[in-house]
């Protein structure tokens, strides 16, 4: 193939509007799949950083793979206890430093992404790197693009725009469920949350998984009234004919724990779910399976 980078832009007016039912999902940033991914973009740009000061330039690496693996919780009404903490599996290839451990350096990235977008102790997480040097012909490939970028792999990149009115609707829920000034309004609300919106001609409805904390929960009525709280605040954003219901799955006639959705740490990642880089939000923070869009992970690259 000669050196062509070629963009092709299809137009379609109401695109999302040929077909009678649409779907599309967003995922939190404290969801499993969103944290391999966050975490392996943190460690890409720290590895960025450290080759443009040790070499002047980039070097050959991917580290667009990773693995959360949940632990095991005793959620508890006023606060329970993460028995068995969280394991995040880092996995890749990354040229060698000649001032810095490759382990520490991805260590040290992890840990930090945690501590900055987490509201839980990132102690509960075990980082376990398993990023290796890469082979010698893909570094030297990179050791000869100093004038002309040479590609390692085969990548496309598929997307769309506008959005429509389903998926900034999900957007914005998701959006809403992030900001300070909700979290402010619903302390026992965590970090751990999915919107999947879903329309069927012009009536659209939305499910929210949202992980409650036991510390600001005191009782099972309590949980149930925090969780109607929460549900009407976030219908009072929505535009009409649109329906919404939040953790589903709970037991109506709970009155312990179990059945309803409790953690200690707000991440269903305690016990509940585990994790992989490349299954949550492509780069426009959603999921369309009714869309072109790009099946592989962006994050690590």
């Amino acid at each position: 193939m000669g050196d062509v980078t070629r963009f092709v832009i299809t137009t379609y007016k109401h695109l999302h509007r040929m077909s009678e039912a649409e779907m599309c999902e967003h995922k939190g940033i404290g969801h499993p799949d969103s944290l391999c991914d966050g975490v392996a973009e943190a460690v890409s740009l720290a590895l960025n950083r450290a080759y443009l000061q040790a070499y002047g330039r980039i070097q050959h690496y991917n580290v667009d793979k990773a693995l959360l693996i949940g632990g095991e919780s005793l959620p508890r009404f006023g606060g329970g206890q993460v028995l068995t903490p969280m394991r995040l599996i880092l996995c890749g290839r990354a040229s060698p430093l000649p001032d810095a451990g490759l382990a520490e350096l991805v260590r040290g990235a992890a840990y930090r992404y945690l501590s900055e977008n987490l509201r839980c102790d990132p102690a509960l997480f075990e980082i376990e790197c398993a990023v290796r040097t890469g082979s010698p012909n893909l570094q030297q490939a990179f050791a000869r693009g100093m004038s002309h970028a040479l590609a390692n792999d085969t990548s496309f990149g598929i997307g769309f725009a506008p959005y429509s009115p389903l998926e900034k609707q999900a957007l914005q829920l998701g959006t809403l469920l992030h900001s300070a000034e909700f979290q402010a309004r619903f302390p026992a609300a965590g970090d751990d949350y999915k919107v999947m919106g879903a329309r069927v001609g012009d009536r659209m409805t939305f499910t929210v998984a949202l992980a409650l904390i036991d510390r600001e929960i005191r009782h099972a009525a309590d949980y149930f009234a925090i969780k109607h709280a929460i549900a009407e605040h976030l219908r009072a954003t929505l535009v009409s004919p649109c329906d919404l219901a939040i953790n589903t799955l709970d037991d109506p006639n709970a009155s312990g724990v179990e059945g309803i959705y409790l953690t200690v740490s707000g991440l269903s990642a305690e016990q509940g779910d585990d994790g992989q880089v490349g299954r949550g939000n492509r780069m426009n923070g959603l999921i369309t399976p009714c869309r072109s869009m790009s099946l592989e992970a962006v994050a690590g690259k």
